[in-house]
């Protein structure tokens, strides 16, 4: 049952006005291509409009591959938590040795639209990345490939992306281009996410039933346990939470039991409910919530004097002071620094594993090892800012169900192989990618529950989306 203060919120949201995008966008800008040329960058930088051929691509120079979040938006500009990031992208961005891209670059540059190669937003889960794309006026990515989290919270902030490197000339051209092009091959909920222009303006739509959740109506068939948690925490047609089947490729909102996020997080999403919903509105349900200073304790200590000199340190406490200014107001268990010594209560994620979560939830957080959680029996991921957000808003995440697959383990361990050897022999036998993994190890592989956890923590590093575990442990012959 909704509280008091939740149904003031809802109602607030009731009267706000959200309209779809227009059903054509026209991009105004020059394009900046992310080449391995480090020297074709900064030329584009002094204003060269580099020449692309859309049709015979192996005339184009090499674009850069594996652009990490951290290369778009480095760790320690993640301080800010503001539009002060339109400043930052790309100045980790590495050419070989090189790094072609200073800061306000991209801003003063006047580009709409930013290409590269494969694997796009791979690694951190930190929406920092697309926000600051989006403040330094990008408005549409172009990959070959693009990273789940990464591309969720491009959606969800509104930036557009597609894998459709004709849309260059296009975008050359002037020409409109319609919505349907950055919608296509999407399931119906993220396409209406992306036709409101994101994952808040796409919620605010559905308190006010201007659209509707697709009923889930898969027919009875047997699940996996993560399959069953899934269709255990659904949100139905009718605003109710559970569906009687789920498989693999369905979509929806699920009902979280934990939402947790951490001083790197929290502030951007804070500073956008008081922005969005309101400075005095009250989150939904703060008893499931969890805070965690846990990322940058200790950073007085190792931080450069060059980076001080800069203001990152000052920078990084008014995190910390954000977090702990909303976690008061809104009664939110904050799990802080150490009282009788320097450090923190622990890590986001082994915390909610040790003491909060428990077999069959849904737990979702902000840091990308959140499927660490998922070795009590439970489902867990990582979630962008926005998602964190609106999470407050709603008690619930978009989710996809994911693929299951089972990995099975024979033989004897060798006491030189470590848990991390068997995720790394894993991927290298074939990936791991937005998949459930349900390892039930055979025999004796001697790995204990700590050990599993490490499996987790570097299964989260290959981009698994959730994790549950179903073992069945036989004792040493």
């Amino acid at each position: 049952m909704r509280s008091a203060q939740d149904i003031n919120v809802i109602e607030s949201l009731l009267q706000k006005s959200i309209e779809k995008r227009p059903d054509k966008v026209r991009l105004q800008g020059r394009i900046l291509f992310l080449t391995e040329d480090p020297e074709l960058i900064k030329r584009q930088l002094n204003g060269e409009d580099l020449s692309w051929d859309t049709q015979n691509p192996a005339n184009n120079p090499k674009l850069r591959d594996d652009i990490s979040t951290d290369e778009i938006t480095p760790a320690h500009y993640c301080f800010y938590f503001d539009q002060t990031l339109g400043e930052i992208p790309y100045m980790g961005l590495k050419c070989g040795t090189t790094l072609p891209i200073g800061r306000s670059d991209v801003k003063r540059g006047g580009f709409v639209c930013a290409v590269s190669g494969k694997r796009r937003g791979k690694g951190s889960s930190r929406e920092q990345s697309p926000y600051a794309e989006m403040s330094a006026g990008i408005q549409l990515v172009i990959a070959e490939n693009i990273e789940r989290i990464y591309k969720q919270n491009c959606q969800n902030l509104g930036l557009l992306t597609s894998t459709n490197f004709s849309l260059i000339d296009r975008i050359r051209a002037g020409q409109e281009i319609p919505l349907s092009e950055f919608t296509q091959g999407e399931d119906e909920i993220t396409r209406q996410v992306i036709e409101y222009g994101g994952l808040f303006p796409f919620n605010v739509a559905r308190l006010q039933k201007k659209v509707f959740l697709p009923p889930i109506r898969t027919g009875t068939r047997p699940m996996t346990l993560a399959e069953k948690i899934f269709s255990r925490h659904m949100i139905n047609e009718n605003g109710e939470v559970g569906v009687p089947q789920v498989k693999p490729g369905d979509t929806g909102f699920a009902r979280a039991d934990l939402r947790f996020s951490h001083e790197y997080v929290t502030p951007m999403a804070a500073i956008f409910f008081e922005h969005y919903v309101g400075k005095d509105a009250k989150v939904n349900d703060s008893s499931t919530i969890l805070f965690f200073r846990d990322h940058l304790t200790f950073l007085d200590e190792v931080i450069s004097e060059e980076k001080k000199k800069l203001g990152l340190l000052d920078l990084a406490t008014q995190l910390k002071l954000k977090q702990q200014d909303f976690a008061e107001r809104q009664g939110i268990r904050l799990h802080g620094e150490l009282k009788d010594r320097k450090g923190s209560e622990g890590i986001c994620h082994s915390i909610v594993l040790e003491s909060y979560a428990l077999p069959g939830q849904l737990n979702i957080g902000s840091d990308s090892h959140t499927p660490h959680v998922g070795a009590m029996g439970c489902v867990a991921f990582g979630i962008g800012t926005t998602d964190v957000f609106n999470s407050w808003i709603t008690r619930d995440v978009r989710v996809r169900v994911p693929e299951s697959v089972k990995i099975v383990i024979r033989g004897r361990k060798h006491p030189n192989v470590t848990a991390k050897d068997f995720i790394l022999k894993m991927k290298d036998d074939g990936g791991i990618l937005d998949v459930s993994d349900e390892r039930r190890h055979r025999g004796a592989s001697g790995l204990n529950s700590y050990k599993e956890r490490l499996v987790n923590k570097a299964s989260d590093e290959h981009a698994c989306s959730s994790h549950k575990h179903d073992v069945e442990r036989l004792k040493a012959i």
